[in-house]
């Protein structure tokens, strides 16, 4: 029996474990609360959060928020209540919110701001009631909007703010409440015509009280966008069948580039468009053509001395967008086979990441029934002839097919296709990926677990090229256990995906434990522990990377935390490494293993406060020496006109001689004013020792119309040692956004 068959094997007795453990889950109890929309005729509403139109007296109030922080066992002090009424075309919902006084905080007027020490109400509806996906839509008591879709199931906290409707929101602070008022098109949603029920909750958190609250009971341990939890919205008529209209986004972007290290300077034009087509009502097609990312956030910088890549956020609208479908596949730490942050980028005949344009893509997504979901994305890229990289067609293709209360099991097909390769190119001429994933949810997630099996197909690789692995978690209140364990193959390779390690066998266990004390400074202390360990799956099955952990977290109720990590890490250089980078002053470190022991001290203050703080210190021994780092960034908010964050990184790098010393810095500040609700103005500047590298992007956007925009954006990148201008640019783009309206 081959190595791999023994441990598929083991993978297929740990999906039973799986299932034996979680069965028991299938049938938990859920919230039993619910509320009734009454219909009404009248689509007379003026949305300015009075609620002076008789029509309100036709909704049936609901209220009872659960407390959720710091305690889960008593009714909210300061209550929510909720009302809601419909017809054929919106949705009306008008909230009221008592609290201690007028202190109300918010972070910025601008659309999907942080609500992270803020005051805000979210919406959440379960449409297919499914417990899989709902929409989000938030308003605060300034009248500030915010909508997004929660996925898998809400269990971690998941959600996509990229998700953009057009619906209207406005509130008014009264003395000792708050009301907002929300009119949301039925068209922005995605349901069976002729149902009468949807899933539903609403969460608020209120600063002043210093309180969270449910409308629906969520135990503290669980996530409050959590829809094992929801309880039902029942209509007082059948849903009719809506048409959602056809949104085309065109856009155009005249520019000014001084490209100072080719020695040319140049105006340029582009213009493209983006469009959704809604394909009967759970279907979308989403169209780009000739992308522009140039209005897009910037994506943080980081220090780093390890030996892997660091896997970094999505910031491109069209992959975001219901990019759940695609990037959930396999492990998120260590074996994606699908990263969307690789399609616009390639690999020069040095191996070096180089950026290629995005000519035209297309998504299609959405729901065939009631438990089969499905999505198709396919781009295409252009050549760069002078690096010798061919154009590509890069495509996925994945299905989700419900199981059992609230599972699922997917599979995707991926293929990155060089549609003109030579002998010439760079690279291969394909790489094919295809893999199936079960992905078990307790009915309130409070179990769940995930077993996975993937094969890559490339040119000139053999063998058995398999990544497969299995996850199971179970969540407490007093307690959770985890335990992961992964296969990757030497030979598997996803030119698409974040392989981080391969030729490796992986056993993860972690348990935590919560306390929770009866204090009025202190909401709860969690202990942890766990080992991530790393074997080499060929030859000799030798340790690789073992990593112990044990820990101990607190957590304030004024929202503070301090926790303290002690590690024992093991690590073998199968070849020489500088983590210094390619500053180094010495040889790198040689091949060999390395037992190294180290603290990590973890910090946030109270966010709700004007200026706060959030951090990681870490020192100990590395390698043969010893290592200090800092990751700390500070933020002051002046409400609601601006805030001001500084991100710095800095590492501390003592080896002995002959090998690498040095110091390594990362500055990440960040200015954002906000002059209304439609005009605002960000800057953010970067600053690397270790790449020797200065970045300024400056970006000022006017929201002239629902969703439609006028970008002024300023870039300026540098060297710095010696400083020299890299590249400077100035961009103005304009998009409109146009719904098409198509009749029934």
């Amino acid at each position: 029996m081959s190595f791999f068959s023994r441990n598929f094997t083991v993978y297929r007795v740990l999906l039973f474990c799986v299932l034996f453990v979680t069965q028991s889950q299938l049938y938990s109890q859920n919230s039993d609360k619910s509320i009734s929309v009454n219909y009404v005729e009248n689509d007379d509403f003026i949305i300015d959060g009075v609620l002076d139109e008789a029509m309100w007296e036709q909704a049936i109030p609901t209220g009872d928020f659960t407390e959720y922080f710091p305690t889960d066992s008593k009714p909210a002090e300061y209550q929510t209540e909720l009302r809601m009424l419909y017809n054929e075309g919106f949705l009306y919902i008008a909230v009221k919110g008592y609290a201690p006084g007028k202190n109300y905080k918010t972070p910025s007027y601008e659309r999907d701001f942080s609500i992270s020490g803020a005051d805000i109400v979210n919406l959440m509806f379960d449409t297919y009631s499914d417990r899989t996906n709902a929409f989000l839509f938030g308003i605060n008591p300034f009248g500030v909007e915010r909508e997004g879709v929660i996925y898998r199931g809400g269990v971690t906290g998941d959600l996509d703010l990229n998700w953009n409707t057009k619906w209207k929101g406005e509130s008014q602070i009264y003395d000792g409440y708050f009301i907002s008022e929300l009119k949301i098109p039925m068209s922005a949603f995605k349901f069976k015509a002729g149902i009468t029920k949807w899933k539903f909750s609403a969460m608020r958190s209120d600063t002043q009280s210093n309180t969270k609250s449910s409308w629906s009971r969520v135990p503290q341990n669980q996530n409050q966008l959590n829809l094992g939890y929801f309880g039902d919205l029942i209509f007082e008529k059948p849903l009719q069948k809506t048409r959602n209209p056809i949104s085309v986004i065109p856009y155009v972007t005249p520019s000014f580039t001084n490209r100072n290290y080719e020695g040319e300077k140049s105006f340029d034009f582009k213009a493209g468009f983006d469009a959704k087509i809604p394909i009967k009502s759970s279907l979308m097609l989403d169209l780009t053509v000739l992308p522009d990312f140039s209005s897009d956030d910037v994506v943080s910088g980081t220090n780093n001395v390890t030996q892997f890549e660091i896997k970094q956020d999505e910031t491109r609208l069209f992959f975001i967008d219901n990019g759940d479908l695609f990037n959930g596949f396999g492990n998120t730490d260590n074996a994606l086979p699908f990263y969307s942050r690789r399609v616009g980028f390639a690999k020069d005949k040095e191996g070096q990441d180089v950026v290629v344009p995005l000519s035209v893509g297309a998504k299609f997504t959405g729901k065939i029934n009631n438990k089969l979901r499905i999505g198709i994305l396919d781009v295409q890229t252009e050549e760069d002839k002078g690096e010798y990289i061919p154009s590509n067609n890069n495509l996925i293709i994945a299905a989700e097919q419900k199981v059992f209360n609230k599972s699922n099991i997917s599979m995707f097909f991926i293929n990155r296709q060089a549609t003109n390769f030579n002998e010439e190119s760079s690279g291969t001429e394909y790489n094919r990926v295809a893999g199936t994933d079960f992905n078990f949810f307790s009915k309130n997630n409070s179990v769940d677990g995930k077993a996975f099996f993937h094969k890559s197909f490339t040119p000139g690789i053999d063998g058995d090229a398999i990544s497969a692995g299995t996850d199971l978690n179970v969540e407490k209140r007093t307690y959770s256990l985890g335990l992961t364990t992964q296969y990757v193959d030497n030979g598997f390779v996803s030119d698409l995906g974040y392989i981080k390690r391969s030729d490796i066998l992986r056993a993860n266990p972690s348990v935590k434990y919560n306390l929770y004390p009866k204090s009025d400074a202190i909401n709860t202390i969690i202990f942890s522990g766990s080992y991530n360990g790393y074997w080499r799956a060929s030859g000799g099955n030798d340790l690789r990377e073992g990593y112990t952990a044990l820990g101990a977290e607190i957590n304030f109720t004024s929202g503070a935390l301090v926790s303290l990590t002690g590690n024992k890490n093991y690590e073998y250089l199968y070849t020489p490494f500088d983590p210094v980078g390619a500053k180094g002053n010495g040889e790198p470190v040689p091949v060999g293993g390395y037992n190294t022991i180290d603290f990590d001290l973890d910090f946030n203050t109270d966010k709700r406060k004007a200026f706060w703080l959030e951090g990681t210190a870490t020192y100990g021994s590395f390698y043969t020496g010893d290592k200090f780092s800092a990751d700390v960034t500070f933020q002051y908010r002046y409400q609601p006109l601006f805030f001001v964050s500084v991100q710095i990184q800095y590492d501390d790098i003592k080896l002995p001689e002959p090998y690498s010393s040095g110091q390594i810095w990362y500055l990440g500040p960040t200015l954002n004013v906000t002059f209304s609700k439609t005009l605002f103005f960000n800057t953010d500047v970067q600053y690397s020792s270790q790449s020797d590298s200065f970045l300024l992007v400056s970006r000022l956007q006017w929201r002239y119309a629902p969703l439609s925009d006028v970008f002024l954006t300023f870039t300026d990148t540098d060297n710095t040692n010696p400083f020299e201008l890299v590249e400077r640019g100035l961009y103005l783009k304009v998009t409109y956004w146009l719904d098409i309206n198509r009749r029934k």
